[in-house]
């Protein structure tokens, strides 16, 4: 998904709706999909995506060498494709059922109920028939079905109030307001009259995916143009809180709304498993060829050598015919069933975790990255509402006149009082006017006249300016017998501008050091003269549309204020944060705070959570020159101590344009214990990541947040998790993963990342050992033949290897095993947590030397072959001799029969060598895995397999038991080497994270 942080924001203006002429546009409708195909396109497009891997051609490839006659082992039957049907419809299956669960929230999403205007009333329809232009009532307490205009709200002065949730995470409410001149022209009451009075004329931005912005213009028949703005815009799925009902124009449809434009696309994000296992499978395609080669050039030259001996009927051979041949005979060098069994693995590892009861509502939407979880160097984390709750609490007033502040506190707000409650977009006023009737100031609501009650006082409010991000401060003149009054509030650095000399200062500081929030507060007094003066200029700039002229009559108004005092709100810690992010640093993982805040709020965060100890030195950035900043790093050059860096937004601003400050900033970075960049923007959050990404290479980043401003960031990162609340936000959905609480990264971490990492390793290890095994015999029966191709095993019965006889066991290893199992059974169904959460030297031990590796590889791959070497040599030379009941020696065939299933007992058996935990079901489905095969040669032993084979007869062969002993001294040999050399990480020194 491209970041909508980087589109231009100079949208020209190419929507238009009229109304009530263009009601509804029937070509937008208000449907959404999340389907990658439709029903009727899904098996094509399926079927080529399967056949296009690279896998799968390489076998749909040795099947055609199947069908020529002259490189066929099989009688030109390509028993290649019955596996590989099977293994294409096992993804194919997959791919449906995750298709239907797409389909399945669609149909939900889309059949969610509203109303809509149609013959003069407002009927109830689902969200799919609502079409752009057309206008809907949405009630109170439901979701918004599409972006909207507010055209009218039950309030008389238009207001009407919304949670975000599922856009930026947060659960204040945020006010928004109808267009003030069509307020009572779409009144609920007058809804018979909408068709009937003149037309209403709508300009506004096409379809874009900026959020938090809307801009254009409306005319109501031939009267002067007005402007629209985003506060007269609500996005799809907001949340109508404390407001009856609203009446709106859907402007933006289905998947045209913002949020469906800001939706995660599907991504090419890939784990180091996966990378590793690609370099594998390519060298293993060598030596494949390689082995072909010499197995083709042998037979050329045997075969020309031996042309004299006509009893043996050969002719001049083709070298390359025979390379055909070998390739077709030792196809399994790569697993057939590779690719399959590990999408199979982790998309089981994955509903797992949806099903965690110790993670209630976690989502994986990535599955392919489960085991990458386990493999993380640095954590880039946002800090409202992912570190913190985004829930206030009031904490201390500082003022020299307390009656004057409360009373200040008590005017200058948003809130509104509804149902004897207060609603209000920010959770900040709400606790401060909570404080406030502590305090016996109690906010009594506002009526239809502009007048404020408090305490039965009645204020007229004369003017308010509302708090915007970039004046940082809200101001509000009221009218009390005959004083006017100006009360402001608003973020330190703005109002000591406006107030001039303050010696408060140090306040502040000791406030941001604790960790609160904190605004200043100041007042003036006006004489009826000055304000109507003041009145007439400004309503002058307003018919103007002079924006500049208004805000320089607002600076002038709010001039010279005198100081009333400085609040301290705490935005409090979510639960076991602290403890998660102690638990994190030892293990190794950097912590980096990316927060909007200001610096000391920023460090106080740090100290509270455990981010920063005490015994840490600080070194804070806030330089906005090269050469200043330059001499900071400097002047810290001590790589050894425990340092903090503090970086502001604007410092890193300068460093990001500088090449050698960046690379200054990186050094400085890797060795430091604890990074916070504080006042950060979206944008920059997603170009620290790609940073360290960019300078450290061989660090895998993970990022969590929990709003749409950190949706760049977490897609930025090598595996980003969203924190949701119960409804969802738009950084869970655009998250390979989704948590509810900070606190669960640790479980998702220690626990699924380090057992899904060990468990899909040793799978893949375990799936190219196996397969060596089983082909090994092949070549080295070659030279018995003159590696004339001659096929080994029953060509049926071969096919079954990797389907029947040795698939499920290692599909339930990778499902179920556990490190440190409990007496409870399986851990994803307990509620209780697991050993590895509190054991972080262990996700250092398996992060520093991972269990695969290209070495730990070619070592499984040799093992595999020395092991069907052995196999190989005993039981053919072990039969070489034996004669049968005619006085004729066993064929080679037999022999084919013999080794083929002491192999199925190795590999079977070989499972439990890296297995930890052994559950009853697992134990059985191996024994039935290797009980099968011999059942089946019971079930055709009266049908001619070949001209001597005799299933009983083995059944009292020496050779069996001798067979048998020895895969037993192999399986025990490999259980020692797994469990007490340490095999698994012995032949790796701990990888390390290097600047470049």
């Amino acid at each position: 998904m491209k970041s909508y942080f980087q589109i231009n924001e100079s949208i020209s203006q190419t929507e238009k709706i009229i109304l009530p002429d263009d009601t509804p546009m029937r070509n937008r409708p208000n449907t959404i999909t999340t389907m990658k195909t439709t029903w009727l396109t899904f098996l094509p497009y399926a079927f080529i995506k399967q056949i296009t891997q690279p896998a799968n051609i390489y076998f749909i490839v040795i099947g055609i060498l199947q069908i020529i006659p002259v490189t066929s082992y099989t009688n030109g039957v390509p028993v290649i494709y019955g596996p590989l049907s099977m293994m294409i419809s096992i993804s194919i299956i997959k791919d449906a059922f995750e298709e239907y669960s797409r389909y399945k929230s669609d149909q939900e999403e889309n059949n969610r109920k509203s109303h809509k205007y149609f013959e003069n009333q407002f009927i109830q329809c689902n969200w799919k028939n609502i079409y752009q232009a057309d206008i809907i009532m949405v009630m109170e307490n439901e979701s918004i079905p599409c972006d909207i205009l507010i055209l009218s709200s039950s309030y008389q002065g238009g207001i009407a109030y919304v949670e975000t949730k599922q856009i930026d995470g947060e659960t204040n409410l945020k006010q928004k307001y109808s267009i003030y001149d069509l307020q009572q022209k779409y009144h609920i009451d007058n809804a018979i009259n909408f068709k009937k009075d003149n037309s209403v004329k709508f300009v506004y931005d096409q379809k874009n995916p900026i959020l938090y912005k809307l801009s254009g213009t409306y005319q109501i028949s031939n009267s002067e143009v007005n402007s629209l703005n985003y506060g007269n815009f609500i996005e799809r799925d907001c949340i109508l809180k404390n407001t009856e009902w609203i009446i709106g124009l859907c402007i933006y449809s289905g998947m045209d709304c913002k949020i469906m434009l800001n939706s995660s696309q599907e991504r090419t994000k890939r784990s180091r498993l996966e990378q590793y296992m690609r370099i594998c499978i390519m060298s293993i395609s060598i030596s494949l060829a390689l082995f072909c080669i010499m197995a083709s050039i042998y037979e050329f030259l045997w075969t020309n050598n031996h042309l004299n001996y006509s009893y043996l009927g050969l002719s001049k051979d083709n070298v390359f015919v025979d390379l055909g041949l070998w390739f077709s005979l030792l196809s399994y060098f790569i697993p057939i069933s590779l690719v399959v069994n590990v999408e199979l693995v982790k998309f089981g590892q994955a509903k797992m975790l949806e099903s965690d009861k110790v993670m209630p509502n976690s989502k994986s939407h990535q599955s392919n990255l489960i085991e990458q979880l386990g493999e993380i160097n640095i954590v880039f984390t946002d800090k409202t509402g992912t570190l913190t709750k985004n829930s206030m609490q009031f904490r201390e007033l500082f003022a020299q006149n307390e009656k004057e502040a409360l009373l200040c506190l008590s005017l200058c707000h948003s809130v509104v009082k509804s149902k004897n409650k207060l609603i209000g977009s920010s959770p900040d006023e709400l606790a401060i006017l909570d404080y406030c009737e502590q305090k016996g100031y109690v906010f009594q609501g506002i009526d239809n006249n502009n007048n404020l009650t408090i305490n039965q006082t009645h204020f007229h409010r004369v003017m308010s300016f509302d708090f915007s991000s970039e004046k940082k401060r809200m101001t509000i003149v009221v009218k009390t017998g005959n004083e006017y009054i100006l009360f402001c509030k608003g973020a330190d650095e703005v109002l000591l501008e406006l107030i001039g000399e303050c010696k408060h200062q140090q306040v502040i500081h000791q406030f941001a050091i604790k960790g609160y929030r904190t605004l200043m507060l100041g007042r003036k007094t006006f004489k009826q003269n000055e304000i109507d003066f003041y009145l007439a200029d400004y309503k002058k700039a307003q018919e103007d549309k002079d924006e500049e002229m208004m805000n320089k009559l607002q600076k002038t108004l709010e001039s010279n204020l005198e100081f009333l005092g400085i609040t301290a709100v705490e935005d409090l810690l979510a639960d076991d944060v602290g403890q998660t992010i102690q638990e994190l640093k030892s293990a190794g993982i950097k912590v980096w705070v990316l927060t909007g805040d200001k610096v000391e709020t920023a460090i106080a965060i740090g100290y509270s959570c455990n981010l920063i100890d005490s015994n840490d030195m600080l070194q804070v950035v806030t330089e906005t020159t090269v050469g200043s900043i330059e001499e900071v790093f400097l002047h810290y050059c001590n790589e050894s101590a425990n340092i903090a860096l503090v970086i502001s937004g604007q410092a890193l601003s300068v460093m990001l344009d500088n090449p050698q400050l960046k690379s200054m900033l990186l050094k400085r970075a890797f060795y430091a214990k604890v990074v916070i960049v504080a006042r950060v923007s979206p944008k920059q959050k997603q170009q620290v990541v790609a940073l360290v990404k960019e300078y450290l290479p061989k660090a895998y980043t993970l990022a969590i947040g929990d709003g749409a401003n950190d949706v760049s960031m977490i897609n930025e990162a090598h595996v980003g998790v969203g924190i949701q609340g119960v409804e969802g936000t738009q950084a869970a959905r655009a998250a390979d993963f989704a948590i509810q609480e900070f606190k669960h990264l640790k479980r998702l971490m220690f626990y699924y990342g380090v057992e899904c990492s060990r468990r899909n390793a040793l799978t893949i290890l375990y799936i190219f050992f196996k397969n060596q095994v089983f082909i090994t015999p092949y070549f080295w029966f070659g030279f018995l033949n003159g590696f004339s191709g001659q096929y080994l095993y029953d060509q049926w019965l071969s096919q079954l290897f990797n389907t029947v006889f040795a698939s499920l066991p290692q599909v339930l290893y990778a499902l179920f095993d556990e490190m440190h199992p409990s007496s409870e059974y399986l851990q994803w169904s307990k509620t209780s947590h697991n050993l590895l959460e509190d054991k972080p030297d262990v996700y250092v031990q398996f992060r520093q030397q991972p269990i695969f590796t290209i070495i730990k590889f070619w070592l499984w791959v040799f093992n595999g072959m020395i092991q069907g070497l052995i196999i190989f040599l005993v039981c053919t030379f072990s039969t070489e001799n034996q004669n049968m009941d005619n006085g004729m020696t066993m064929e080679f065939f037999e022999d084919g029969v013999f080794i083929y299933g002491i192999i199925i007992l190795l590999v079977n058996l070989k499972v439990l060598t890296f297995t930890y935990t052994n559950y009853n079901f697992t134990i059985f489905f191996i024994v039935l895995s290797i009980l099968v095969y011999w059942l089946i040669l019971i079930l055709v032993n009266d049908y001619e397999l070949s001209p001597s084979f005799n299933f009983y007869r083995y059944l009292v062969s020496p050779q069996l038991y001798l067979a048998l002993a020895l895969t037993c001294m192999l399986f025990l040999f490999d259980l020692a080497i797994e469990r007490f050399y340490d095999f698994q990480i012995y032949v790796r020194k701990p990888e390390s994270i290097e600047l470049v």
